[in-house]
């Protein structure tokens, strides 16, 4: 009993798992490469998920309103029809508890450049007011109603430089700045007084954007007057399902053939690696090691090789993130701290699925193997 015991403990003491896969360094970097892409494609799919979230509510991150005042029925910012008196604003404003009132009209244009038709939503803010430009790269802001400022992804992508003009809806404007592109379409930024001649509307506007340190009173009195009032987190959430609804299952879909990618290299890796060393693992089997070692044996490989490919997998994410800030800028990838919890989570599942062939193989190794050939 105390010779079974010795020799069932000894395998114990050998790092057979690391020493086996380390035997074939090259399959090992091979392994860890290819889960390297996996994850890196997950990191970056993430990433770029959370980019497009972000870009989507830019305008609510931003312009710091804290209620929306909009036509009943509107239910989002972006895209939406709405048209409410401009004599709405001197209403806000004199409610109890508002800060500020700044009206704002949007709308989304097609805008032909080099023969293409590039989306862009058109912003008319009051100047002196909340509402436009919270950041212009170059130039400044518009001031006149023949003045613009375009999205800096537009500009550069189409050369358009401050001080040449751009044809909006039959009128050209003066390019007095760069601003804020977002994923899907560039802000082009305008005086309320432009957006009036351009759609010959002057006594109405889309939105009131509202200031306050109360929201919930000043909402309810709002409402209580007539007026459709929505707060910044309604418009965002309702922004985000309106935008990204077609970019979900897409991106869904490519997660899981990266995570199905992952589990069968990590799979296919480890199990190589131990039918070449079967006669190893016979005669471990036949000193004594009990099956739960066996099986201890193929997830500890698999996760040496899922390790390995998570860090080679971050290491392709950052060069895969600088590739496409050079190429495409206006796709956004944001990294945080949720996406590498996500990506290590990933790894370690992977890693667990794929140990469960190699580890039944394990289980049925007889111990005979260890003296035969090959």
């Amino acid at each position: 009993m105390a010779t079974r015991s010795a020799s069932h403990n000894m395998p114990g003491r050998v790092p057979l798992a690391r020493r086996n896969l380390l035997a074939d360094p090259r399959r090992l970097v091979a392994s860890a490469a290819a889960v390297g892409l996996a994850i890196m494609l997950i990191l970056l799919l993430d990433g770029l998920w959370n980019g497009i979230n972000r870009s989507v509510t830019t305008y609510e991150d931003n312009v710091g309103a804290d209620l929306y005042v909009a036509q009943p029925g509107t239910h989002n910012f972006f895209g939406a029809v709405s048209q409410i008196p401009l004599s709405s604003v001197d209403l806000v404003r004199k409610q109890p508890g508002v800060n500020w009132a700044s009206p704002v009209r949007t709308f989304l244009a097609i805008v032909s450049l080099h023969d293409r038709k590039i989306p862009a939503s058109i912003i008319g803010w009051m100047p002196g007011q909340p509402g436009g430009p919270w950041e212009i790269s170059k130039g400044r802001a518009p001031r006149t109603k023949n003045e613009i400022a375009i999205g800096r992804v537009m500009a550069n992508r189409h050369n358009l430089q401050i001080g040449e003009s751009l044809e909006l809806m039959g009128r050209k404007f003066q390019i007095v700045g760069t601003s804020t592109d977002t994923f899907m379409l560039s802000f082009i930024f305008m005086t309320h007084a432009a957006t009036d001649q351009l759609l010959g509307a002057s006594d109405t506007t889309s939105f009131v954007l509202v200031g306050t340190n109360r929201p919930a009173e000043v909402r309810a009195e709002l409402a209580a007057s007539g007026l459709a009032v929505h707060n910044r987190d309604e418009f965002a959430a309702r922004d985000l399902v309106v935008m990204t609804r077609a970019y979900a299952l897409p991106i869904g879909m490519m997660r899981g053939v990266a995570f199905a990618i992952g589990i069968l290299v990590i799979a296919l890796s480890v199990y190589t690696a131990m039918m070449d060393r079967r006669r190893e693992y016979g005669i471990v089997k036949a000193m004594g090691a009990s099956r739960n070692y066996l099986l201890s044996l193929a997830l500890r490989q698999s996760l040496i090789v899922a390790a390995a490919g998570f860090i080679a997998g971050t290491l392709f994410f950052l060069g895969g993130r600088a590739i496409i800030a050079a190429v495409r800028p206006q796709f956004t990838v944001v990294l945080t701290s949720a996406s590498i919890a996500r990506a290590l989570g990933a790894a370690i599942l992977m890693a667990l699925v794929a140990s469960l062939i190699p580890a039944r193989r394990l289980a049925r190794l007889e111990p005979a193997t260890a003296y035969r050939g090959g």
